[in-house]
């Protein structure tokens, strides 16, 4: 599917595409950030020999909600890796179809379970506080790069939900490559 939003109804798939917009401004926003500290911990190390202080403390939490956002547009535009040679052997669309669905349906009970597993870790923070595990130098509580887990998760089961809602809605058409390519 190129746009699943394109499927949409018109202002909750305007909605959806600018999740995305944001989320895609946060990935290259810290894929920046991680660029230009590593820079300025090379500069900072072999140039005035010195540490840039507890930098990796302060990355983790970008680096968490980085791979969860990444993977939530990975789960909208359905390009996440997979081993699945059906799409190259089947060519029947009600086939393929009925396969599509049965995969996002799975995918999307499985990240339900996911979903419900990460609030059961942020509820599990939340009860320990003022007790909160953190980081040694900057005492960054751990909830925070958890928090990127939950919201990710919740992502990809929104959009998975929203990729099965389009395939029961369009029908079999949706999956002939000869009508719609289907990735």
């Amino acid at each position: 599917m190129k746009d699943l939003a394109q499927h949409l109804p018109g202002r909750f798939g305007r909605f959806v595409q600018s999740m995305i917009r944001a989320k895609s401004a946060f990935i290259v926003a810290s894929a920046l950030i991680m660029a230009f500290t590593f820079f300025f911990v090379v500069i900072f190390r072999y140039i005035f020999k010195t540490d840039l202080f507890a930098y990796e403390e302060w990355l983790l939490p970008i680096c968490f909600w980085m791979f969860f956002m990444g993977a939530a547009v990975g789960s909208y535009e359905d390009s996440h890796i997979n081993a699945d040679l059906f799409d190259n052997i089947l060519s029947n669309p009600k086939a393929l179809w009925i396969r599509k669905v049965i995969i996002v349906g799975l995918e999307l009970i499985i990240t339900c379970f996911l979903v419900y597993w990460a609030l059961l870790m942020i509820g599990d923070e939340i009860a320990a506080y003022p007790n909160w595990k953190s980081t040694i130098a900057l005492k960054i509580p751990f909830v925070v790069p958890r928090l990127g887990i939950l919201l990710g998760f919740a992502l990809m089961g929104f959009y998975s939900a929203l990729h099965l809602y389009v395939l029961l809605k369009v029908g079999p058409r949706l999956t002939d490559p000869t009508v719609i390519d289907s990735k």
